[in-house]
């Protein structure tokens, strides 16, 4: 299949936008970053069935590509204060809704990108520490990324930032 052009240039930059189921008036995106976007999907569809939460689900090519982008507009903005500001490319494409990054790799990994972000509803999951499982499955079950910990996250992320109750 043809991949679209703003597809294309998302990969390239390290982030596009896969997916969106609408349902109510609460909504969160949902960052997953290589096979773990399989249990992000899982748990946009399980908060849409079972909550009634809209979700957009975003592919994450590369949070490092997105930091240097980051970081390079900081520093033109730093250098050239009388011009208007640019804005990194993460920011351009998440909305302000609560966000939750999941990844098979380290916290560390994901958060790099939170500074760049429109709000402060950011969390991250991921797999800090050494594994103690004898599959995959169970890997990501012990380090709370699977979709069911995603889905869990959503939710305490919504409740933090009153956009849900109990």
């Amino acid at each position: 299949p043809k991949i679209l052009n703003n597809i294309k240039n998302g990969i390239l930059k390290g982030i596009y936008k896969l997916e969106s189921l609408k349902g109510g008036k609460n909504k969160i995106q949902l960052l997953g970053s290589g096979a773990i976007l399989r249990n992000v999907r899982k748990a946009s569809y399980i908060l849409l069935s079972e909550y009634n939460i809209s979700s957009d689900i975003f592919s994450v090519t590369s949070f490092t590509e997105l930091t240097r982008d980051g970081q390079d507009c900081e520093r033109w903005n730093m250098l050239h204060p009388n011009k208007t500001p640019k804005i990194p490319y993460v920011n351009k494409i998440l909305n302000n809704f609560p966000t939750i990054a999941s990844s098979d790799y380290i916290k560390l990994f994901s958060e790099q990108i939170a500074k760049f972000l429109p709000n402060n509803y950011y969390s991250v999951l991921g797999t800090d520490g050494f594994g103690r499982s004898d599959s995959r499955m169970n890997l990501r079950y012990y380090f709370e990324i699977d979709s069911f910990y995603i889905l869990i996250a959503s939710l305490n992320l919504l409740y933090k930032n009153n956009k849900i109750n109990k």
